[in-house]
């Protein structure tokens, strides 16, 4: 005969949920559009020449990556990278159970610090397209982070944070 577990059952209520939808990729493309039109004027070369410095873009989810990775490796965090990497909005980083809002306003605001940081400090390095594209992509792929950073503000404290497909989930526990 089997011994029964000992579990502990959450159940969560959910406060508000944060999804990253086509309007707001829609979003990032248009920006990226403009930001390569303001490099031009910027820097005085024709957009169609531009074009080779959208090589670069791939560089800010693997910082992201690799920034969460580091985080989370310090703190002695159990990370979960996901299947939806290249559609996510997280670059498929997060966390496999519901996290604690402290956690997640920290990992969220050390990976955003951290890739600006990445991208400013190779942007000195790289030539002055490729160096600003890093850097507007940089601040542009940040939005949906830095988005649902700020929508955390609105809930209480003792909420948890779900990581979700292409959002998160702001969870309130009775337990």
């Amino acid at each position: 005969m089997r011994e029964p577990l000992h579990q502990t059952i959450y159940s969560y209520k959910l406060l508000y949920r944060f999804r990253w939808s086509l309007v707001g990729y829609l979003l990032q493309l248009l920006l990226i559009g403009l930001s390569l039109i303001g490099i031009s004027k910027m820097i005085n070369m024709p957009v169609y020449k531009l074009i080779v410095a959208l090589a670069i873009l791939p560089v800010v989810p693997i910082c992201h990556l690799v920034v969460f990775r580091l985080y989370t490796a310090m703190r002695g965090l159990k990370p979960q990278t996901t299947a939806d990497m290249l559609v996510s909005p997280w670059w498929g980083t997060g966390f496999p159970l519901p996290v604690s809002m402290s956690v997640y306003r920290s990992s969220e605001s050390i990976v955003l610090g951290g890739s600006l940081f990445i991208s400013a400090g190779a942007y000195v390095w790289l030539p002055e397209d490729y160096g600003l594209m890093l850097l507007s992509a940089t601040v542009i792929f940040a939005v949906p982070r830095l988005s649902a950073l700020l929508a955390s503000y609105r809930q209480t404290g003792n909420s948890r944070v779900k990581y979700e497909n292409r959002g998160v989930a702001f969870l309130l526990t009775d337990g």
